[in-house]
């Protein structure tokens, strides 16, 4: 049996909000994805749900981080090469994932859920923080 996590869900927050269409709108679906985590894990129902989970991260990588970077290369932003390396480790991590599912990992989602929301504390609200300020001297809104 999987441990259990906090079962209130992750509710957004003025201050995660960046003013950038595309950069919140990527903010609010890892938070969504982490609520239903919290879910997933409390009802003991990984194995049966944790494919969604891996196909809502690949839609977000594939969606949201492709479009950052075309920003960050487009309007010359000087830690590009820095936030791409992040995002690389971030896709590698999530495919080390599936190869724990493959091998039947146990706790699985707990690691999954930890690891997110690490990323959202660390990646988002502190390296798309410093991203966003340039973005907005560049004019994107």
């Amino acid at each position: 049996m999987e441990n259990r996590v906090n079962p209130e869900p992750y509710q957004w927050k003025d201050e995660y909000t960046v003013n950038i269409g595309i950069i919140d709108e990527q903010h609010k679906k890892l938070l969504d994805i982490i609520n239903e985590l919290k879910v997933i894990i409390n009802s003991n129902t990984c194995k049966d749900n944790v494919s969604d989970i891996f196909f809502q991260l690949a839609y977000l990588i594939d969606h949201y981080f492709i479009k950052e970077e075309i920003y960050f290369k487009d309007l010359e932003y000087p830690n590009s090469d820095q936030h791409k390396e992040e995002h690389k480790q971030f896709i590698e991590r999530i495919i080390q994932f599936q190869k724990d599912l493959e091998s039947n990992k146990p706790n699985l989602c707990l690691e999954i859920y930890n690891y997110l929301e690490y990323w959202f504390d660390e990646h988002i609200l502190k390296y798309d923080k410093e991203a966003v300020d340039y973005l907005k001297s560049k004019g994107v809104s």
